[in-house]
């Protein structure tokens, strides 16, 4: 990882949501501070009709100024010591431009008052989409372009140095589209080492990886195990905690299933007579490989993106290997740390890569 913290700004598209209508902030968008008056009067008082969720790190409100619907998030537990954290972090994360992360438009640090203003994504998170209730479940072509999606913001944050430590559906925010944008940078960690070690291990302990719940180390890797247990939600349809898994976790019960490629058990059953059944494989098998214990054998994000789009290009030329942790195929070269990372085995799952026991994918049923 780069000792630098500069950020690499990519310009965000200015995009608009083709349901609601919805737009992006402008590409030239710069931080501002705002007062808590101003916020105050945009979300109408922090009005019930305007709640949007409840995180731990404090409550998120809808708000309008000069026209650009914004999120406003109120940062409970805040504390003089914890200001010079608080700017540090919102100077870093205010200049990062990625169409797959949202734009925090600026803050407030006025009195006992910490909010972090963002732009609004209009069609909630994605645990809400996933959820059992939700009344018009993702299809499974959605459900791999905001796997995409997430991948590619997830891999802009890792270039730029940034440890998002709290990736899970509900910090992945949707339009209408089904566009992704991460959200909810509370946890964010800007780091300059590969592993950095935390007193605290905030956040839901059903996406932590290993090495985080047991010592409270933090990398890129940690964000990755999270991601592959997003990856299994994707797949399954379930939460970590469903009460389908008969007080199992998710990855617990998951991990044999991705391991044999046990697609049948694990796709859900609301899209099981229309998903493609080839990608469905190539995402188990990725899912498993982001779920390894071994930090130094999960994947790294540039890797999962490649897989993402090839897996959404289709498999015409993927090798489904045991032995390498790397993608083969067709159209892409590997880097250094690609190839580094071949010469390392990884017996926990089913392994996206080349070697001599790599058998191609073949379009299946199951």
């Amino acid at each position: 990882m780069s000792h630098s913290h500069q950020i690499i700004e990519q310009p965000t598209q200015n995009y608009v949501c083709s349901i609601c209508y919805n737009k992006r902030p402008k590409l030239d968008y710069t931080r501002r501070d705002f007062t808590y008056a101003e916020l105050h009067a945009a979300t109408q008082g922090f009005s019930i009709k305007n709640f949007l969720s409840e995180g731990g790190f404090g409550s998120v409100y809808k708000g309008e100024i000069n026209g650009q619907k914004i999120a406003v998030k109120q940062c409970i537990h805040a504390s003089y010591k914890q200001e010079k954290e608080f700017k540090s972090e919102v100077d870093a994360l205010s200049k990062a431009r990625h169409e797959n992360v949202v734009v925090l438009l600026g803050s407030c640090s006025e009195g006992n008052h910490r909010l972090l203003v963002y732009e609004f994504v209009c069609n909630g998170s994605l645990d809400q989409h996933l959820s059992q209730h939700s009344r018009k479940p993702l299809c499974w072509q959605d459900r791999v372009k905001v796997a995409n999606g997430a991948a590619k913001g997830l891999l802009y944050l890792h270039q730029n140095n940034i440890i998002h430590r709290d990736i899970k559906p509900n910090n992945i925010l949707l339009t209408h589209d089904h566009e992704v944008m991460l959200g909810d940078f509370g946890l964010a960690k800007i780091v300059s080492e590969e592993f950095s070690c935390s007193v605290e291990c905030p956040g839901n302990l059903a996406y932590w990886a290993p090495e985080y719940a047991a010592f409270g180390k933090v990398s890129n890797k940690t964000d990755v195990y999270s991601f592959g247990v997003v990856l299994v939600e994707l797949i399954t349809g379930m939460r970590t905690t469903d009460k389908r898994l008969g007080g199992k976790g998710l990855v617990g019960w998951a991990r044999s299933l991705l391991r044999q490629g046990n697609c049948k058990t694990l796709v859900d059953e609301r899209i099981i007579d229309s998903h493609d059944c080839h990608q469905l494989l190539w995402m188990s098998r990725l899912a498993g490989n982001c779920l390894n214990k071994d930090p130094h054998k999960r994947l790294d994000m540039n890797t999962v993106v490649k897989a993402l789009i090839h897996i959404t290009e289709g498999c015409t030329s993927c090798i489904v290997g045991k032995d390498s942790r790397t993608l083969s195929m067709s159209g892409y070269s590997k880097s250094k740390d690609d190839m580094h990372d071949s010469s390392e085995s990884d017996g926990e799952s089913g392994n996206i890569g080349s070697s001599s026991n790599s058998t191609k994918c073949k379009k299946h049923k199951i």
